[in-house]
């Protein structure tokens, strides 16, 4: 399944933090149209380089699924950011 919430902490130099959900469902709906249009120049340049048109569809497909449940932080000493994907 694909991701559809990603939780963003920021945590400052008070260590407040601030927790920010952003729904991703929305940028998917708004990626939809450019990948659509965008599909075709890929096949035609996979044609052109001889490759598999399907193989780059498959592994960005296989990207896209592996995203669920990432965690990324990154701590300062005085700031930190910690990205959750669910």
């Amino acid at each position: 399944m694909i991701p559809l919430v990603a939780v963003v902490s920021l945590r400052g130099r008070e260590s407040r933090t601030l927790r920010i959900r952003v729904p991703l469902m929305l940028l998917w709906l708004l990626l939809v149209p450019f990948a659509v249009l965008l599909s075709p120049l890929i096949f035609i340049g996979c044609l052109a380089c001889r490759v598999n048109p399907f193989r780059p569809f498959s592994v960005g497909w296989q990207i896209l699924m592996a995203l669920h449940d990432t965690e990324v932080e990154v701590e300062h000493r005085s700031a930190g950011v910690s990205i959750c994907v669910f």
